[in-house]
């Protein structure tokens, strides 16, 4: 039985992909492992989670922390009013703090308006309170995911029932235009029923473009709606479909209906926002990060980046990493990260490091390359390309392999590769960089080399010469791996460094940190 302090509080602690159990996950559950010594902690999430799985995948006691199935479509905000403390640890959030407290993890900063021209978030800037006016008294409610940039629209769509909420004059009527868009990825046709307070009004039918003029042209439905005290509630009610099962894009959203507009203007603005509501959003600035009490990043790369970026004060918060056990060491090189393609943003270069190992394989027959990790539907294309450039060389693959596989593999493994970054232009895209490099401490631990790319929170963890090596290309990589290969007292010196070094990351200084800042928070 657990025995509670008479202090604790009720914690939430939210990752939208608990699912995937890489190491965002890892840093979010030991935070909540952490807390749940002394207080309510749940883990907040879009999907059921097998607790069991997840605590074996990522070497973590859950035991005493619940799981809180929330819709996908459910406003953050309103799901953590009640807490005392929310824990935002989902990657690219941008939801408020509804808990009484709160910390937002940033994995990474980012720029709403990243890749936009620079005309285009002028616009923004010019258009963003006129836009606020035309659409009046109206907020989207429930029921819309966030929402999609497509084309010169921002698309809200909603799970099935898309919930606005209106603040009209009572005893008055005004007219509601929403505009919807006519791209549906199934091609069917869908009907879409309108109910005003609970009571079914109207019902019209989005039929798919047949033409790039219907693509760029929403529907308008107007819908008359009459003001009644403490505000009027309209919804849009219509079957759903998952993007995946049409085009295998590993999108398993709900969707029913793309909403681009919605507002009770009639102006010439109003006009114009309908078919480009992209330039009436994303509000400039950050609004979101002023309901948290802290920002928390996972290295000091990470932090020096939210200064650049975000011109905010972050704090550091270095993982806790398992420290794994040594075993009989083989020849064998290891590298550990998910399969997805550099255009997908944080690759872990896996065709590369393939690549690197044919130019080595012929030298020292006898080393083989093992890579772990998971692969997403969508992220097959890669692997297969992955799996062809290996063809003929003594790599194995081992696709989400268990935890008790990859303990046995860091404890064998005597050299570990890490290249996310190789290639990329880390000035203007500093998150193709590896942030930290959790699965570079772990094998650390286990008394692996590690051989690691010569930028982001690599930096920070492996010490040149004394514990592991830097490289700053493909050719680094191999001559460094060569160096190590050959000369197996050097590979032992440095074996035995790196396992001390990775001592430095102990589960013992990441929970003195975490306590002392969680309660600065609630002070």
């Amino acid at each position: 039985m657990t025995i509670r302090t008479p202090n604790e509080l009720r914690v939430a602690v939210y990752d939208r992909f608990w699912s995937v159990a890489g190491g965002g996950e890892t840093y979010a559950g030991t935070i909540a492992e952490v807390l749940s010594l002394d207080h309510r902690v749940d883990l907040i999430s879009h999907e059921p989670v097998d607790l069991a799985a997840l605590q074996e995948r990522l070497g973590l006691d859950l035991s005493r922390v619940r799981v809180v199935v929330v819709d996908d479509c459910e406003p953050i905000e309103r799901v953590s009013r009640g807490y005392d403390l929310l824990i935002n640890a989902t990657y690219r959030d941008t939801s408020p703090n509804g808990a009484r407290r709160g910390i937002s993890i940033v994995h990474f900063p980012h720029l709403p308006t990243a890749g936009l021209a620079p005309w285009q978030i002028r616009m923004m800037g010019v258009l963003a309170g006129p836009a606020r006016r035309a659409a009046g008294p109206l907020e989207f409610d429930a029921g819309f995911h966030p929402a999609d940039v497509i084309r010169w629209q921002q698309v809200r769509w909603t799970n099935g029932r898309g919930v606005l909420r209106a603040m009209v004059t009572p005893a008055t009527t005004r007219i509601l235009r929403v505009a919807v868009a006519r791209f549906l990825p199934d091609g069917t046709d869908r009907l879409v029923r309108v109910r005003v307070d609970g009571e079914d009004v109207s019902s019209f039918t989005i039929t798919a473009a047949r033409g790039r003029r219907q693509l760029l042209r929403p529907m308008i439905v107007e819908v008359p709606v009459e003001g009644r005290r403490g505000g009027v509630t309209i919804e849009l009610l219509s079957e759903t479909f998952v993007p995946d099962t049409t085009s295998g894009n590993g999108d398993q959203r709900q969707l029913g209906v793309p909403v681009v507009w919605a507002g009770f203007g009639a102006g010439p603005l109003s006009r114009l926002l309908e078919p480009v509501s992209l330039l009436a959003g994303p509000r400039r600035g950050m609004p979101w990060l002023d309901t948290y009490d802290r920002i928390v990043a996972n290295s000091g790369y990470g932090a020096s980046w939210v200064t650049r970026l975000w011109n905010r004060r972050c704090e550091v918060l270095v993982p806790a990493v398992t420290q794994r056990q040594a075993g009989d060491k083989a020849p064998i090189i290891l590298s550990v990260g998910r399969f997805f393609a550099a255009e997908r943003g944080h690759s872990k270069k896996q065709l590369e490091l393939v690549r690197a190992f044919a130019r080595l394989s012929p030298a020292f027959p006898d080393w083989e390359l093992h890579l772990v990790g998971g692969c997403a539907p969508q992220d097959a294309p890669y692997l297969d390309l992955v799996r062809r450039a290996a063809e003929g060389l003594p790599v194995v693959f081992h696709i989400a392999a268990t935890g008790e596989e990859l303990d046995e593999l860091y404890g064998r493994a005597s050299i570990y590769w890490h290249a996310t970054g190789l290639g990329e232009d880390l000035e203007q895209d500093p998150e193709r960089a590896e942030h930290f490099g959790i699965t570079t401490v772990e094998a650390m631990s286990a008394g692996a080399v590690p051989i690691v790319i010569r930028a982001g929170g690599q930096l920070e963890i492996v010490r040149e010469g004394i514990d592991g090596y830097l490289f700053s290309d493909a050719e680094g990589l191999v001559s460094r791996t060569r160096q190590v290969i050959e000369d197996p007292a050097l590979r032992s010196r440095l074996a035995i460094a790196a396992t001390e070094r990775a001592t430095v990351f102990s589960r013992a200084a990441f929970e003195r940190r975490l306590r002392t800042m969680v309660a600065d928070v609630l002070r």
